[in-house]
């Protein structure tokens, strides 16, 4: 018999391996003060959870994540969807106890486990919540292949005629604050804003060194590209603040840096390159879809849903 409760100590073992973003050291971390509560539906004959989803509460809202790329329900293969319309019924019930007006969830992109995704998104839409951002999320899906096997002709050009030129490096002592100037000054240049400080980014790495790595590009003592590989899971890496020196574009340094990182993905066993969105709210940003696609990249859905609690 399955049972929904709170089990925001994190006590229950999952029936699953979960993502990176849904730990209770990344719930800890991003909470910022605001509180928690982690639910589960919990199998008494096994003693683990089936399903879990956790949504910090802020402002009379909730909220999953509320800072990291992604929250939402996570569950075993074994689960079907009355087990999670059940608990999204439960849940409901527990938020408008609580007076809470509104909640929010970022779901995981649709290429880490597309059943899941799909069982998910027709509950959701089932149980109400709207689809209020549908970003497009592309990834290198890993292979015996070398990485400029689906490059598009002008990249692999490019990346084989500069592939050796510069020196490919992972840091297990990085100074974040040249990794972080370089990306200030990236993002300058483009016009983007900054989303992360270097103390937050020096906290990040030093809290959660065992699943990120740090991936560099120089030329001689020239820091020339830079990004953070996060291991969300066993089987995925996330591409995460990636940069590089605009002075350097001809040699399109970002190409040889993510041609070096996909070989690292293909001896770490990791089968999916996260490369990230390409839109923002919904929004496409048509250079950088060009740039993912000509890289390889495999386009899928990355979807957030809400729901108006007063209605």
């Amino acid at each position: 018999m399955l049972q929904f409760k709170d089990d925001s100590t994190f006590s229950v073992q999952n029936s699953f391996k979960g993502f990176l973003f849904n730990t209770v050291e990344q719930i800890h971390f991003q909470s910022a003060g605001n509180p928690f509560y982690s639910f589960i539906l919990f199998d008494e004959k096994t003693s683990v959870a089936r399903l879990r989803m956790t949504l910090l509460i802020r402002n009379s809202e909730a909220y999953s994540p509320l800072r990291s790329p992604f929250g939402s329900l996570e569950f075993d293969d074994n689960t079907n969807i009355q087990d999670i319309n059940y608990f999204l019924k439960e849940l409901e019930n527990w938020l408008v106890s609580e007076n809470l007006q509104k909640v929010f969830i970022v779901s995981y992109p649709y290429c880490y486990n597309t059943r899941h995704s799909e069982l998910l998104t027709h509950c959701l839409l089932k149980n109400g919540y709207s689809i209020s951002e549908y970003d497009m999320n592309f990834h290198l899906q890993i292979s015996s292949n070398d990485f400029d096997k689906d490059l598009d002709p002008a990249a692999r050009r490019r990346y084989a005629k500069f592939k050796d030129t510069f020196q490919f490096s992972i840091e297990e002592s990085p100074d974040i604050e040249a990794i972080f100037s370089l990306i200030k000054e990236n993002r300058e240049i483009k016009g983007y804003p900054v989303s992360i400080t270097s103390d937050v980014l020096k906290k990040l790495y030093n809290s959660f060194r065992e699943n990120f790595k740090v991936f560099l590009l120089k030329d001689g003592e020239t820091l020339i590209g830079s990004a953070f590989g996060v291991r969300v899971s066993e089987r995925v890496l996330y591409y995460y603040l990636a940069t590089d020196s605009y002075s350097y574009k001809k040699y399109s340094p970002s190409t040889i840096l993510i041609g070096h990182i996909y070989n690292y993905c293909r001896q770490a066993g990791i089968s999916i390159f996260d490369l990230g969105i390409a839109t923002s709210k919904s929004v496409p940003n048509f250079g950088l879809i060009k740039f993912k696609q000509n890289m390889g990249g495999k386009v899928s859905l990355k979807l957030s849903f809400e729901k108006n609690l007063l209605c």
